[in-house]
């Protein structure tokens, strides 16, 4: 009894622990911060950033000397000879070697070379190198700055999912109302057969919008935990944010801070420098290579006599090699030509990219002032179709309203109010819309 108890206070006690966590609602800050830890193509674009800077280290290599030291024993043993040779004093035949002979061999060495002159790839390469990492760095910020974006988006749609949910049920709560109210009218002889009927038309269609308002929270929920790489299945729940974030800004300066900002188009720009060294790169294959080298060796059979190697049984050499390539098939014509050919390209996608984010600045600009207009009007819709809504189902109960203008002004009302819902979350959307498009969208 006692281990069946204890099993039920331990099960209560999980709930308990649980419950909150599943009640728990998550700002719009806290979706984002949950989505850049689990999206996969960002931690993509980190490992390409740290590989890129594992490049730089890598070309910086190529202006340090390189050294080697080695060192060896060697123990050789020469079997017997079948092969003889004549004494020219004897005239005898005697063979070349009658026992094993044995020797012994020590050696030790010092080298190093460092490059003097490499035609300037190396100098091309580091430059390269870096281009390429600020590239990585700033396709990183993109990324980030993308899935931030998404973030919002969805949530925001969430948002708007779940009032527009609320609208449709406050719409369906009055046409239920209306219907009572016509189906009493008509079974006391006072209102028509066709006038309840009607309002029973619009009973169902407020049911069929509350249906399709379910489904697009749904879809909605399911989209929002996809991009937070969670279960799809899991309800969670966002905070209700009426607050209207202020973002006052020209649509010179807009464009200002796109040019300045904007991580999409820094990466162009860093990938036509990056492409510009690839001809420089290229270029060095023209001109001559200049290698000093330096050599320290030392040998004897025995191996203990290493301690004498500064003083006998060494060698060393110093020097300096310069190589000229002549012809290699046309090689180097050919990556001169490519080199060119890759810089051209990243040039044109530069100027795409600049004309396209323009282009998606611009939009987005015109998008906000649009969605600060429909808030205002949209709200005075709102208030107006409210008291319409008010008197005609005051003079509808009074009979002297015709049926016909309480349904007007339910379906007025509830489109009024969807507007205003819509509005509200156009313009908050639009926000992050221009931020994104200028580049300077942050968490």
């Amino acid at each position: 009894m006692k281990r069946v108890l204890g099993l039920i206070g331990t099960l209560l006690t999980a709930l308990c622990l649980t419950a909150p966590l599943m009640a728990e609602t998550l700002s719009v800050e806290q979706c984002v911060s949950i989505s850049l830890q689990n999206n996969p193509q960002l931690a993509q674009s980190r490992f390409s950033k740290d590989m890129a800077g594992r490049d730089v280290i890598d070309a910086m290599a190529n202006f340090l000397p390189s050294a080697r030291f080695s060192m060896g024993y060697n123990h050789t043993v020469n079997g017997p000879r079948n092969a003889v040779w004549f004494d020219p004093t004897t005239g005898l035949a005697k063979p070349t070697q009658i026992a094993e002979e044995m020797s012994w061999s020590s050696s030790a060495g010092l080298s190093a070379s460092q490059s003097l002159f490499s035609g300037g790839y190396n100098y091309f390469n580091l430059k390269n190198s870096l281009a390429m990492k600020r590239s990585a760095e700033f396709q990183l910020e993109d990324t980030r700055q993308q899935v931030i974006y998404m973030v919002k988006e969805r949530y925001y749609n969430l948002l708007k999912a779940q009032k527009l949910l609320d609208v449709s049920q406050e719409a369906l709560k009055s046409s239920e109302e209306s219907f009572k109210l016509a189906d009493a009218k008509y079974q006391v002889g006072t209102a028509p057969k066709s006038e309840m009927l009607q309002f029973k038309v619009e009973l169902e269609n407020a049911k069929l919008a509350m249906i399709e308002a379910q489904h697009n929270l749904s879809i909605a929920r399911t989209l929002l935990n996809q991009v937070l790489g969670i279960d799809m299945d899991e309800d969670i729940q966002v905070v209700d944010d009426w607050e209207m974030p202020e973002l006052d800004v020209e649509l010179d300066q807009a464009l200002r801070l796109c040019e300045e900002n904007h991580p999409q188009l820094l990466k162009s720009v860093a990938d036509v420098d990056g492409a510009k060294t690839y001809i420089g790169m290229a270029a060095s294959s023209f001109l001559p290579y200049v290698t000093a080298n330096y050599y320290y060796g030392w040998s004897h059979q025995d191996f203990g006599e290493i301690k004498h190697a500064r003083d006998r049984n060494y060698n060393w050499s110093l020097g300096v090699t310069l190589s000229f390539p002549l012809f290699q098939g046309f090689t180097r014509i050919s990556s001169m030509s490519r080199a060119m050919l890759n810089h051209k390209m990243n040039k044109e996608i530069l100027n795409y990219t600049e004309r396209q984010l323009d282009l998606e600045l611009k939009q987005a600009y015109f998008s906000l002032q649009q969605a600060k207009k429909k808030i205002t009007v949209t709200e005075d819709a709102e208030e107006a179709a409210d008291e319409t809504l008010r008197l005609n189902k005051e003079k509808y109960n009074l009979g002297a309203g015709t049926m016909l203008d309480l349904i007007n002004a339910q379906s007025s009302y509830t489109l009024a109010k969807s507007n205003r819902i819509q509005a509200l979350y156009d313009y908050k959307f639009a926000v992050a819309r221009l931020k994104r498009a200028m580049g300077r969208l942050t968490e």
